[in-house]
């Protein structure tokens, strides 16, 4: 017993030491580089509406800084006390746990390099964010919302590469998070937060039954896409290219044989495709983008905010799709 007693003393004075270490070496980093100015929550309004961006740079530099000062500390223990255990404390998310969109890597030397230029560009990045939020403020009123940021897990080739290097993930209770890379254009960031906000104002007005079925889920994500294709028309988003004839057919067979299931592996088919059904990925954004365009080119004169609240059955009825709901 006081052999462990002993030990538990050991680890918990050499995790100290490990982070009197990084601190000053992160200090006298921060001092040296006149470039980067402090980590603040960047707050507007639109219209009366309040957000914030809430980036969490210092906490990815804490747990960058001592895997890299000691690697035998345990990499996922580390990622949790150091950035998600802040992240729950700062939201109302904390029943998030570790994994997509938050998880630690085993590149930290490049997860450094990525957050230190993410953090040289916040004012730049906030603008870009500020600008999108008013603009789709401006088409759709919700409530006030918050937005938090963390550099993507260097690891994330499919957000790198085919989201063109920014994540987004929307909660019930008009919360934002955003997986940024460097990499990320103007275009995309802009076009990703529309997206995103149109979720959490879908949230707002429908609640659970917005992601409750198959067709709920595939025509929220159709109805966030409408809608920052209108905000941003010039912005081409590959997972929302048009179907073939024959890739529709397929997708809406496996649709309207299974649309009112709530079934997450279903779901999943269409998200990630499945090549034995003939489905292909993003079936379930393409497929509901082009339900959501077709019900909008029949009836121009329903306002944003009228099929935003619409019910998926109801949507589709009103479109050319309507041969899906039996």
């Amino acid at each position: 017993m006081r052999h462990l007693i002993k030990l538990s003393i050991l680890i918990a004075f050499l995790i100290f030491i490990t982070a009197c270490s990084y601190e000053k070496e992160k200090n006298k980093e921060v001092e040296d580089n006149d470039n980067i100015s402090p980590q603040t929550t960047y707050q507007f309004s639109h219209n009366g509406q309040e957000f914030e961006i809430i980036p969490f740079y210092e906490e990815v530099f804490e747990y960058t800084g001592l895997m890299k000062e000691n690697s035998e500390l345990d990499n996922e223990e580390t990622y949790t006390e150091y950035v998600l255990k802040p992240f729950k404390d700062e939201s109302s998310l904390n029943y998030i746990k570790i994994g997509d969109p938050l998880s630690p890597t085993t590149d930290v030397e490049q997860l450094e390099k990525n957050t230190k230029e993410l953090f040289q560009n916040q004012e730049k990045i906030n603008k870009w964010i500020e600008e999108a939020l008013s603009k789709s403020a401006e088409q759709l009123s919700g409530e006030d919302t918050s937005i938090y940021i963390f550099p993507v897990n260097p690891e994330d080739w499919f957000t790198i590469d085919n989201l063109e290097g920014v994540g987004g993930f929307a909660y019930f209770g008009n919360n934002i998070l955003l997986n940024i890379h460097p990499s990320v254009s103007e275009e995309t960031l802009k076009y990703t937060v529309a997206h995103e906000y149109h979720h959490t104002v879908n949230f707002l007005y429908n609640g659970e039954q917005s992601i409750y079925s198959l067709l709920d889920s595939i025509l929220t994500e159709g109805k966030a896409d409408s809608f920052a294709s209108i905000i941003y028309p010039e912005k081409n988003a590959s997972w929302i290219e048009t179907l073939s004839d024959e890739e529709e057919k397929y997708v809406l067979e496996e649709l309207a044989a299974n649309y009112e299931s709530t079934d997450r592996n279903i779901y999943n088919n269409f998200t990630y495709g499945n090549p034995a059904k003939d489905i292909p990925r993003w079936s379930d954004y393409k497929i509901g983008y082009q339900i959501t365009e077709s019900f909008i080119q029949n009836n121009p004169d329903t306002k944003i905010l009228d099929w935003t609240k619409m019910d998926a059955k109801e949507l589709v009825k009103a479109s050319e799709y309507s041969d899906l709901i039996k």
